[in-house]
């Protein structure tokens, strides 16, 4: 670490690599490894403001990276002011809304990376350029968030069938009528914490449209093939939200948020997802050196319909045949009902109620240089689920190393179903602080 009057600077450097299997082979491939240098620069706080930016440098590949890839990617960098009762934020910034663990309904502000591969969940989280305000009127704090360009959320790269490619995405230009706005009231008592929050604009994780459909006779010879042409496209949506905590005596610590989101124009925009409502109701308690949080959650969703696609699945072969408009309009039919059934996995609603449950346990030992950890989630109504153990091991003041698995595993049509080859890995971590 680096200090001085004026300003501190430090960081890590750190390398990771992640193993596992070739889809649908029986044999392993590496899925990452990297190394990267954070660099986090924060100015001396004033009475009137400060600011702070982080640098990240990476050179290797993840998932579908190419390999011997550099990136540079700024994280956040943004100057806060404080003036009186009211603190203003500008600049690159991560926002999160929630206090549920893992999965918070009411966090639909900023995006997220999710072929990120790292043992730590926070680097999974984008920031996005914006303002941030807080008025201070104890106990109430309010808050107010303007974003005025679109970030979308990644995800894993996705096992296409022939022909299918993802094309150039459609999002809404960076104007003010297509900005996302939200607000958000807290009430900190010292025992109890709550808040309420209500938001507009475009949702960081898109949909899929068709863009283009191409049918005539594959002939690489000739330079000319089928296509489906798919395109990521953003929707609008309000979500309204509710999250408090609280505990009862020193035993135990109580959480809940729900959310109900409703996307403007559902009905005609099959990218879109149906209005639905999201609950969390969660507890946690240390017993000794060991932590446990656990939580259940809910999703009902409103107006709902199963989505079955076509018959036969996604078989594109039906598009390598000579065009005429009664072949398109099947083709572009059936590649419709595809679509419908992808973008219910891709929002989580296939199914119109759902019970998921989710469990933290960490156990520190050797005076909190040695921890286990393991994080577990379910999903009872689809048998989705994920467990990811993980053992982090302080080697020195400024070095710790980690070693665990992230393991996903789900049937035949839902989303973990088709990320589970390709993002199931165990992985190592030697990380330097600096």
């Amino acid at each position: 670490m680096c200090s001085s009057d004026l300003f501190t600077l430090n960081g890590y450097t750190r390398g990771n690599v992640y193993v596992g299997k070739v889809p649908d082979a029986g044999r392993g491939e590496t899925k990452a490894a990297y190394g990267e240098l954070s660099l986090a620069f924060r100015t001396t706080k004033y009475t009137h403001g400060d600011g702070y930016a982080e640098l990240r440098l990476r050179y290797g590949f993840q998932g579908g990276d190419e390999l011997n890839h550099t990136a540079v990617d700024v994280r956040e960098a943004y100057v806060n002011t404080y003036l009186g009762p009211i603190d203003l934020r500008l600049g690159k910034q991560i926002i999160v809304w929630g206090r549920a663990d893992m999965l918070n309904p009411t966090n639909n502000l900023t995006p997220a990376d999710f072929r990120a591969r790292s043992p730590i969940e926070d680097d999974r989280r984008l920031g996005n350029m914006g303002a941030r305000m807080f008025v201070r009127l104890a106990p109430v704090r309010l808050e107010g968030v303007w974003l005025p360009s679109y970030a979308a959320t990644t995800l894993p790269a996705l096992s296409l069938p022939k022909y299918v490619t993802f094309g150039d995405p459609t999002f809404p230009r960076p104007e003010v009528k297509n900005s996302l706005g939200a607000v958000r009231a807290h009430l900190e008592l010292a025992a109890f914490e709550m808040s309420v929050s209500y938001l507009n604009g475009y949702a960081p994780l898109p949909g899929l449209t068709l863009a283009n459909l191409l049918i005539q006779p594959d002939n690489p010879a000739l330079g000319q093939r089928p296509a489906v042409v798919l395109s990521r496209t953003a929707y609008r949506h309000q979500v309204v939200g509710f999250d408090f905590s609280t505990t009862i005596g020193t035993w135990v610590a109580l959480r809940a948020e729900a959310a109900y989101r409703r996307p403007y124009d559902h009905q005609n925009r099959p990218y879109a997802p149906r209005p639905d409502i999201q609950y969390v109701l969660g507890a946690d308690h240390t017993f000794g050196s060991v932590s446990v949080i656990a939580q259940y959650l809910g999703r009902y969703t409103f107006n709902w319909e199963k989505e079955h696609g076509t018959r036969s699945g996604p078989d594109t072969e039906i598009l390598d045949v000579d065009y005429s408009d009664g072949a398109y309009n099947i083709a572009s039919g059936l590649a419709q009902q595809e679509l419908a059934k992808y973008n219910q996995m891709l929002f989580s609603q296939t199914a119109r109620l759902q019970h998921l449950a989710t469990t933290r346990i960490e156990w520190l030992l050797a005076h909190d240089t040695l921890s286990l950890s393991v994080l577990g989630f379910r999903n009872f109504t689809t048998e989705e689920w994920l467990v990811a153990p993980k053992i982090g091991y302080r080697l020195s003041d400024s070095m710790i190393t980690y070693v665990g698995a992230e393991i996903f595993s789900g049937p035949a049509g839902t989303l973990f179903g088709m990320i589970d080859q390709s993002m199931s890995a165990g992985y190592a971590e030697l990380r330097a602080t600096l």
